[in-house]
């Protein structure tokens, strides 16, 4: 009897080594083609976390930032203050964002106005900032009150590792700010603030899978998620969510799609450039970690 005992005990401490194993790998020791400064893969219906590295720092999020932009904005149009139809006139302020060189933009002019519809297309789809920082303003009355809304609802969610300053996800020192009024947050709030987002409002998918619109003023223009179908990285089952490319925060995406009847999140942070190549390593590192630990 003392000897079963004993053999149990055994057993039962070399299943334990073993799992700890497994969860030390799953967690630390995994080697990627791609290197990422955080990431993690998410199941979104129950927050189940499937793999994590480094999750919980909080890091530079450039225009994964406009996934609370979009929040506020469907809330608002859920509770009737706006519609997909309501009009924008252009201030001084988002006019002088047109003049900067470098950011991805709308190209928002004086006496030319623009629908809500416009401005979310182009925020979600080319990651415009100056068409978020119109959609702050109209939400918000001004994007300093909007960014109070954002950090409002950040806490809400329960967000600990993260703070907003703008509604683009812009460095500070690009706009004119300190370099630390720069948003951040972790890859697990990103994940968290992406669940929130597909949960409430999951037609926001039918904006963040267009691979391409036309502006109001004829111009045709693409989406950065290169993961979409007939894009050049396209994957199976991928259809969104969010680019975000700056000096401080590098490389970045989340992403979400449906593979196995399960909706999906991943989120790479300062994915290491291939060479000069800056554009196309996150999009390689998602699909491993999606082959990784969500296919296996």
């Amino acid at each position: 009897m003392k000897k079963l005992g004993l053999i149990i005990v055994i057993c039962a401490l070399s299943l334990a080594f073993v799992w700890k194993d497994k969860l030390l790998m799953s967690e630390e020791d995994v080697e990627m083609n791609s290197s990422a400064e955080a990431t993690i893969v998410m199941e979104a219906e129950t927050g189940k976390v499937l793999y994590e590295d480094n999750s919980k720092q909080p890091l530079p999020i450039a225009s994964m930032s406009k996934l609370m932009t979009q929040y506020l904005v469907l809330n608002a149009i859920n509770n009737g203050t706006l519609t997909w139809e309501s009009v924008y006139q252009p201030s001084e302020y988002v006019q002088q964002m047109t003049q900067q060189a470098g950011a991805v933009k709308l190209g928002i002019v004086a006496g030319h106005s623009y629908t809500v519809e416009e401005l979310f297309i182009a925020m979600t789809v080319i990651s415009a900032n100056d068409a978020a920082m119109a959609l702050a303003e109209m939400v918000g009355g001004t994007e300093k009150a909007f960014v109070g809304l954002m950090n409002k609802q950040a806490t809400h969610f329960g967000l600990k590792e993260t703070t907003f300053y703008n509604a683009s996800g812009l460095d500070g020192d690009y706009i004119g700010k300190g370099q630390d009024e720069t948003n951040l947050s972790s890859a697990r709030d990103v994940a968290v603030l992406a669940q929130q987002l597909l949960a409430k409002y999951p037609e926001v998918l039918d904006v963040a899978r267009m691979t391409d619109f036309t502006t109001s003023e004829g111009a045709r223009l693409w989406s950065t998620n290169l993961m979409l179908p007939g894009m050049p990285q396209a994957y199976p089952g991928i259809d969104g969510l969010k680019t975000g490319y700056t000096d401080q925060a590098g490389s970045c995406l989340v992403s979400t799609g449906v593979f196995d009847a399960r909706r999906i999140i991943t989120v790479v942070m300062d994915v290491e450039a291939g060479g000069m190549d800056t554009i196309n390593p996150r999009f390689e590192l998602t699909k491993e970690l999606i082959e990784r630990f969500v296919m296996k």
